[in-house]
């Protein structure tokens, strides 16, 4: 039901706006942010158990006689964001801003061994990577209180966000100058879902037509499921959800959640 009354507001302050041709003034910016996602999915359930299979494989190599280097999964800690927005003004304290964002991360693990066993060099190197990114397109009524130089505004919208989710492992066995195994295995998902957002800014002009804004957006949801779009190791896979093994063998659906606070700096231009 709060959904669907935002819908309407949005609609009806779109109206709004357009009915006013007098009065509509519009606006560009370029946006620049840094988004702090919860992630909860990744980093309390799939990162653990990457995590612990690098070093189930680590302490084996140990036991052979290699030293090791390991570099484990790091967390989901936030991600940059780029973007751009339109505004209309319906007046000069209401106005509705549409946008578009993209915002990506890659974090990366990788495991490297090597020594001599029974006269024998061995050399073994594993490398993992996983890429998250989203594309939020949202609409934002947003409401001004001016003042001379400074003018804040609180609002609230709607977004669609697609995300992607590529997760790619290559690696390689040596054993004296013969390679006895190497490869490498792609796997690429994606979800969606449409998620509200609070939003809180403050603007400074520097000129009649140019602007700077500090902007603070809180998304609340998740994407709730991913399908695969790509498995090079099992094109069956194609089309079913996305699903991994946690920490305690529990098949589980990889899920991103997504509240969590953008702080961000936009460059407006008065059109």
């Amino acid at each position: 039901m709060k959904i669907k009354k935002l819908m309407i507001a949005l609609l009806a302050m779109s109206t709004l706006a357009y009915a006013q041709d007098d009065n509509r003034k519009f606006s560009f910016s370029l946006k620049g942010s840094y988004f702090i996602p919860y992630s909860k999915t990744f980093n309390k359930q799939l990162r653990p158990a990457i995590n612990k299979d690098l070093n189930a494989l680590e302490s084996y190599l140990k036991e052979l006689g290699l030293t090791s280097y390991l570099n484990e999964m790091s967390r989901m800690s936030g991600a940059f964001n780029f973007g751009g927005e339109l505004e209309v003004r319906a007046s000069e304290q209401v106005g509705l801003a549409l946008g578009a964002d993209y915002a990506f991360r890659t974090l990366t693990t990788s495991l490297d061994s090597a020594g001599t066993v029974s006269s024998v060099s061995y050399g073994v190197t594993e490398t993992g990577k996983i890429g998250l990114s989203v594309i939020p397109i949202t609409a934002t009524v947003r409401i001004n209180l001016p003042f001379s130089k400074i003018k804040a505004y609180m609002g609230g919208g709607l977004g669609y966000y697609f995300a992607r989710y590529t997760e790619k492992e290559s690696w390689t066995w040596v054993e004296g100058d013969e390679t006895v195994d190497t490869g490498s295995r792609k796997t690429v998902a994606t979800g969606d879902a449409v998620i509200p957002h609070a939003e809180v800014g403050a603007e400074y002009r520097l000129s009649s037509r140019v602007s700077l804004l500090a902007v603070i957006r809180y998304p609340f949801g998740t994407i709730g499921s991913f399908k695969i779009k790509k498995s090079a190791d099992d094109p069956a896979a194609v089309g079913q959800k996305l699903t991994f093994y946690d920490s305690d063998g529990v098949l589980r659906d990889f899920k991103w959640e997504l509240s969590g606070p953008a702080l961000g700096v936009n460059l407006k231009i008065k059109l």
